[in-house]
């Protein structure tokens, strides 16, 4: 279940985060007022009740900090992400001296990636000197705190925003590796034939749709022209191909679904340009796919064909 914790405000997160805190560590939990907290959002000291478990509990001075990002696709492989942790571990290194420390919870909405999160806690371990550290990412917020627990979730109404992005991915890449495997083929019929007329954008009519579905023209400019155009032709030329019907048919329900689920779920985004972003991730989701490229320049192509997107 995907909560979307990136519709909340950093201040309703933080406050999430000390209420989850209330329930796995104790009623002790002190939440701290808006403004320099010595890198804490909250603090707790005793026992925990069942953290990290119920069978081995961590006790001491616990502090409590919240990290929270609208950016839906963030993970804590991020370069930005890094910086942060930097930051902490400065702090963290102070409250050890002062000896307000002995364990460290740090509550994060991004993608908890296990080869770069599991790094960046042994990192804080060694050099702060503090053995009990954990950092808490988005999808142990989402499945162990939060599903299931109706009182938190009726106290932030999280249940609103809670709808998944769904769709066929699978089916997806089942098309961009048929494309990549018919590319060499296909780009020498292209260059058999060099007169055809290419794709020609009406500017007017595509800055206006661009306007309607908010996309920038950086990104229009960028990465559609510079990127994605020279290949609209080839998919289309491998759409046409009789030996691809089962393809056509497949591509053409991928992008009936997600126009749907794009237009449900429009507002959860700010340019469209992070909707073509999270469909990437999703699709990818750490795997290594060949051609990984080819999937970018399919949902480009979907939006010039108006499949995707508010139409003009």
């Amino acid at each position: 279940m995907d909560y979307r914790l990136e519709m909340l405000s950093e201040d309703q997160f933080e406050h999430l985060v000390n209420r989850i805190c209330q329930e796995i560590l104790g009623t002790g939990v002190i939440s701290f007022s808006k403004g320099k907290d010595g890198g804490r959002d909250g603090k707790f000291t005793g026992t925990a009740s069942n953290f990290p478990s119920t069978v081995s509990c961590w006790s001491g001075k616990f502090i409590i900090q919240a990290k929270h990002t609208d950016n839906y696709v963030a993970s804590c492989s991020d370069s930005d992400f890094t910086k942060i942790i930097n930051i902490e571990i400065e702090k963290i290194k102070k409250l050890k001296e002062a000896g307000d420390v002995d364990c460290y919870i740090l509550f994060t909405n991004r993608k908890f990636t296990g080869i770069a999160g599991e790094a960046l806690v042994k990192r804080m371990r060694a050099e702060t000197d503090v053995n009990n550290i954990e950092i808490i990412g988005k999808e142990t917020l989402n499945n162990q705190h939060i599903n299931g627990n109706r009182a938190i979730i009726r106290e932030f109404n999280l249940d609103i925003n809670h709808i998944p992005f769904d769709f066929s991915e699978e089916e997806i890449k089942n098309i961009i590796l048929e494309f990549k495997s018919q590319l060499p083929n296909l780009k020498e019929e292209m260059r058999s034939e060099v007169d055809k007329v290419k794709f020609d954008f009406n500017m007017i009519k595509i800055e206006e749709k661009n306007k309607k579905n908010n996309l920038s023209k950086e990104y229009f400019e960028n990465v559609i022209l510079s990127q994605s155009l020279q290949d609209f032709e080839k998919i289309s030329t491998f759409l046409a191909d009789p030996r691809n019907e089962d393809l056509k048919e497949q591509y053409f329900d991928i992008a009936s679904e997600l126009s749907n689920v794009i237009l449900i779920k429009r507002d959860n985004f700010a340019e469209f340009e992070q909707v073509f972003l999270f469909i990437f991730k999703k699709i990818c989701d750490g795997e290594s796919i060949r051609g990984k490229r080819h999937i970018y320049t399919l949902l480009h192509y979907m939006y010039y064909e108006c499949l995707i997107g508010i139409k003009e």
